[in-house]
C-alpha cells in the first residue's frame, strides 16, 4: 500500500510509540485529507491530547483497555510493531497494514535498494557496519529502522542509488509481503516468544525478510545456523552464506570486542563485495568503526572496576558471547529484567565454568535465574536487588581489587587508558528484555553508567 493512496482515508494507528507518531506525521504528509485515529492501551494519552506535526488538530483516540474495539469504522489500520498479533487483528487483516510495509510499498519505484539486516543477535552491529562502509565509499547511505528512526521518515530521501540499511526486528517482518533486495539473516535463537507465541511463529515472522524476494535478489546467510539457512531457503533470491572464517580482519584490528564479531564483520564485507565495494575500503571502515552504545562498551576505569556495559543484552546467548568476548577478567555480572520464559540453563553452565564470583539479579527473570544457576552447583555469590543502583551499589562492595591511584591521577577517576590486565570487570549483559523496570536497553544501559560512575 503506497503512502499516496491513503489519502482522504480514515486510518487507525494502533500504538503510539516511536513508529506510530512517525506514520501520523508521515500520513500528514503525503496523504492529504486522511482523517487519523490512534488506538493504544495507554490511557495517559487522553491526558495528553496529542497533536499533528503542524500543531493545529489532535488526533481522535481511542485508548485504554478497549482500544482494539470497535475498528471495522476504519477504512485501514496500520498496526505498530509493539502490537502484538490477536484474534480481534486477525478478523481485519484485508484492511491491516504497518508503517515497515508502507515504506517498502511507496519506496519500491523509486530506484533505491533496500538492505534488510534481521536476526536475533548482531543485527544491530552488522546494519551499522554495512553502512559504515557504504558511506566511507560515498555512497547515499541511510541507517534506518529498528536501530533507530523509523523507516516511514525516509520517504522523502528514496531515490535512484540511495540505500537504505534498515534493521528489521520479527515484530517488523510479520506483518510484511514484500522483502528488502538485499536480505542479511545473521543467528537465530529463541526470542520473543511471549509475542509471537512460539518458537514456530518467531521463525515464521524472520522468513519473511527473504519470503518474497525475486531471483535477482540476494540473501545472505548464517551458514553455521541450520534456522538461518531455513530462512534463506524460503524465497527465490540468490542464496550466499557467510561465516566467522569469511572475515577479511582479525578482531584485534579493529575496536570491537568479542570473536563472535567476526561473523557480524563477515555479513556486512559480503554485502559490501557485492555492492563492488573495493576491499580496501571495506575493511578501513571495519577498522575505524567505533562499536555501538550499550553492546559491550567499556565505559572506562572506576574504582578500580572496568565496567562494560552489554544493556542490548535481552536473551541469554547474548550473554553468554558477552562472557566469551570478555574472558577471565569478568569477576561479576549483572543479570535479569523482564522474564519471556527463556532456559537460562546454558547461562548457568556458562557461569559455573567461568572466573565470575558473584551474579547480582534484578527482577523479574533474577529469581529465576539464581534457581537455574544453583542447580548447577556453581561456587558464586547470588544477591537479588531492587533497583540498577543497588545492584551497581552491591558490584563496588563485591570487587576484590582496587586499581592503584598512579602519580598525578584522582583516585576513583574514570580512565578512557587500554584496562590493565588484572583489572576486574563488572558486566551488565542482562539476559533478559528492559522493559517493566526500564523504558527500553538505553535507559538501562545510562543508568548503569550513571550508577557505575558516581563516587
Amino acid at each position: 500500500m503506497h503512502i499516496h493512496d491513503l489519502a482522504g482515508k480514515s486510518i487507525c494507528i494502533l500504538g503510539y510509540g516511536l513508529e506510530g507518531r512517525a506514520m501520523a506525521e508521515a500520513l500528514e504528509k503525503y496523504a492529504p485529507g486522511c482523517r487519523i485515529t490512534v488506538a493504544d492501551q495507554n490511557p495517559q494519552l487522553q491526558a495528553t491530547r496529542p497533536t499533528g506535526s503542524s500543531g493545529r488538530a489532535s488526533y481522535k483516540l481511542q485508548v485504554g483497555p478497549g482500544y482494539l474495539q470497535n475498528l471495522d469504522r476504519f477504512d485501514v489500520l496500520i498496526k505498530s510493531p509493539g502490537i502484538p498479533p490477536s484474534l480481534k487483528l486477525e478478523a481485519f487483516r484485508l484492511k491491516l497494514s504497518s508503517p515497515t510495509q508502507i515504506f517498502l510499498d511507496s519506496i519500491a519505484n523509486t530506484g533505491s535498494m533496500v538492505i534488510g539486516v534481521t536476526g536475533s543477535k548482531g543485527k544491530s552491529t552488522t546494519a551499522s557496519l554495512i553502512h559504515a562502509i557504504l558511506k566511507h565509499a560515498g555512497e547515499d547511505s541511510y541507517l534506518i529502522g529498528n536501530i533507530g528512526t523509523p523507516a516511514i521518515s525516509f520517504i522523502e530521501q528514496s531515490k535512484p542509488n540511495t540505500i537504505f540499511v534498515q534493521e528489521m526486528s520479527s515484530y517488523q517482518l510479520m506483518d510484511v509481503n514484500r522483502s528488502p533486495q538485499i536480505a542479511v539473516v545473521t543467528a537465530f535463537f529463541p526470542e520473543h516468544l511471549d509475542y509471537h507465541g512460539s518458537l514456530e511463529a518467531y521463525l515464521e515472522a524472520k522468513k519473511h525478510i527473504a519470503r518474497f524476494q525475486k531471483p535477482d535478489d540476494r540473501v545472505f546467510f548464517n551458514g553455521e545456523s541450520e534456522e538461518c539457512r531455513s530462512i534463506a531457503d524460503e524465497g527465490k533470491g540468490r542464496k550466499i552464506a557467510f561465516s566467522a572464517a569469511d572475515s577479511p580482519v582479525r578482531i584485534e584490528q579493529t575496536r570491537l570486542i568479542g570473536q563472535h564479531n567476526l561473523s557480524n564483520i563477515a555479513a556486512a564485507f559480503k554485502v559490501a563485495s557485492s555492492l563492488d565495494i573495493p576491499e580496501k575500503t571495506a575493511i578501513e571502515a571495519i577498522c575505524e568503526f567505533q562499536g555501538l552504545p550499550h553492546r559491550l562498551q567499556s565505559i572506562g576505569i572506576h574504582n578500580g572496576i572496568e565496567w562494560v556495559d552489554d544493556s542490548i543484552s535481552t536473551n541469554p546467548q547474548s550473554a553468554i558471547e558477552a562472557l566469551n568476548a570478555l574472558g577471565n577478567r569478568v569477576e561479576t555480572v549483572i543479570l535479569g529484567g523482564q522474564d519471556r520464559g527463556f532456559d537460562f540453563t546454558p547461562l548457568a553452565k556458562r557461569i559455573a565454568n567461568s572466573k565470575v564470583q558473584t551474579v547480582i539479579l534484578l527482577p523479574e527473570s533474577g529469581q529465576r535465574i539464581r534457581e537455574t544457576i544453583e542447580k548447577t552447583g556453581a561456587k558464586v555469590k547470588c544477591i537479588e536487588v531492587k533497583t540498577m543502583e543497588e545492584a551497581v551499589r552491591q558490584a563496588k562492595k563485591a570487587s576484590s581489587f582496587k586499581l592503584p591511584v598512579r602519580p598525578g591521577h584522582p583516585g576513583g577517576q574514570a580512565t578512557s587508558n587500554p584496562p590493565t590486565r588484572n583489572v576486574p570487570i563488572v558486566l551488565l549483559s542482562p539476559a533478559s528484555p528492559s522493559y517493566g523496570h526500564f523504558k527500553n536497553f538505553e535507559d538501562r544501559g545510562g543508568q548503569f553508567k550513571n550508577a557505575a560512575l558516581k563516587s
